[in-house]
């Protein structure tokens, strides 16, 4: 333990001075301003939250795993978990993608089905969603 505890210590100021860099915009670029807010405190509207509801700029596309980060997801499951060469590439890239897409309850719900049509155990089906989203776009 004792033999890790510098890494730790390493890990957890890097994580600290990384989001402290931050300022509430959220944008992480030093130096750049907060949003302006009106006169009454509330912040003004931004242009993208100005535009009418139903215009393309508010719908964000769904994250996926596209062109080399796909390839680098199926290369890493292939790689790393040769537990699950009797699944298809076109399978594993499904379920990736859907895991990709999936956020809170459906997140659960689609490990509960990736589990069902793969026959995967819920260590593989872990790994499977964390290859993903560590890829997903």
């Amino acid at each position: 333990m004792y033999k890790r505890l510098p890494i730790l210590v390493l890990c957890l100021t890097v994580a600290c001075l990384g989001t402290s860099a931050c300022d509430d915009s959220g944008d992480n670029r030093p130096g750049t301003p907060a949003p302006a807010t009106s006169a009454n405190g509330a912040p003004s509207k931004t242009t993208r939250e100005a535009t009418p509801a139903g215009s393309s700029a508010d719908r964000a596309e769904p994250r996926q795993l596209t062109g080399v980060l796909a390839k680098l997801y199926l290369k890493t499951v292939r790689d790393h978990y040769p537990d699950m060469a009797h699944i298809s590439d076109e399978a594993l890239l499904i379920h990736g993608n859907a895991f990709c897409a999936a956020q809170g309850v459906a997140l659960a719900d689609q490990a509960k089905k990736t589990m069902k049509e793969l026959g995967t155990t819920s260590k593989q089906t872990a790994r499977i969603m964390g290859s993903a989203h560590g890829y997903c776009r």
